[in-house]
């Protein structure tokens, strides 16, 4: 059947102020297409909304999880949403606005995940349940915190030929910690707003790779410095430089990786949360960082 464009719009003035588009259904309520207020008004009154009316449609099923839509709307800047069931029959509108408090819900659980807070912990939460939603997170840096211990311990001998290295300690591990938990925040917010295909995964790494890269450069070649004015030593200034820029480069390829890893694996990225990486960073540089050192240890000597 033609219905003609010559409306009476004054129908509309009771949701107008947040609808920008009136969607199409025909006698079964299935959606077949969309046609904007502005073109409505600008039709001539006696064409067909068949004519007028779009017939290629962005919309979503009434399955799709909310994540989903907020991340469709926040990409293509979609002012609403048609939602349909599998018979393609409409039976509802999601707005921007509505997704505007699922985007901020989101966000605070990822934020929470990230700094390994627990679950939802806000001003109002008590004390011992913030302790109890912290608790687990702390619990399993602390067990993986002791082989950092046991690294040191190791090394024994060689911070006791050079005490000098132990200066250095702190500045490796937090300086690789930091670049970890950088790369981590830029690929969760990437993944939040986009999906993220193999080749465009591997750009990602490419590009971290490189950023890594310069980054140890340029923060290897200060800390050398620093150390061969102090201590008078260019081996010992060579040591840490080297050990930055290695430990650099890995902090940042381990923040970008992991959430990649398990984003592939369907599980929430923001798990992989700052701390967790800061930990796993600090077991790997000082590996490294002692590593470097006992190799020239005879010329530190």
């Amino acid at each position: 059947m033609c219905r003609i464009v010559g409306v009476d719009l004054k129908h509309y003035k009771d949701f107008a102020h947040y609808l920008n588009y009136v969607y199409i259904i025909n006698d079964e309520k299935q959606l077949i297409g969309v046609i904007s207020y502005r073109d409505l008004l600008l039709a001539q009154p006696d064409e067909c909304i068949a004519d007028v009316m779009e017939t290629s449609i962005a919309k979503v099923l009434d399955t799709t999880t909310q994540a989903e839509v907020a991340r469709m709307i926040g990409r293509y800047d979609f002012v609403s949403l048609p939602v349909v069931n599998e018979d393609n029959i409409l039976v509802g509108i999601i707005r921007a606005d509505e997704v505007f408090d699922i985007v901020v819900s989101e966000a605070n659980r990822d934020i929470e995940m990230l700094f390994a807070s627990g679950k939802e912990i806000d001003f109002r939460t008590k004390p011992f349940v913030a302790t109890y939603r912290r608790l687990p997170w702390l619990i399993l840096l602390l067990f993986i915190g002791l082989v950092s211990g046991s690294i040191i311990s190791r090394f024994e001998a060689t911070l006791e030929a050079v005490v000098a290295l132990a200066f250095f300690m702190p500045l490796i591990a937090g300086m690789t910690g930091n670049t970890g938990t950088q790369s981590l925040a830029v690929v969760v917010r990437g993944l939040a707003s986009e999906d993220i295909t193999f080749r465009a995964a591997l750009k990602l790494i490419l590009r971290e790779l490189i950023v890594g890269v310069s980054l140890g450069i340029i923060c290897g070649v200060v800390i050398s410095v620093i150390a061969f004015i102090w201590q008078g030593s260019m081996i010992l200034g060579l040591v840490v430089g080297s050990s930055l820029l290695c430990t650099l480069i890995i902090g940042t390829i381990a923040g970008t990786v992991i959430p990649l890893i398990l984003n592939k694996f369907k599980v929430d990225p923001a798990v992989a949360s700052g701390p967790l990486i800061t930990t796993i960073n600090d077991i790997l540089s000082l590996l490294i960082y002692f590593g470097i050192a006992t190799m020239f240890l005879s010329k530190l000597t």
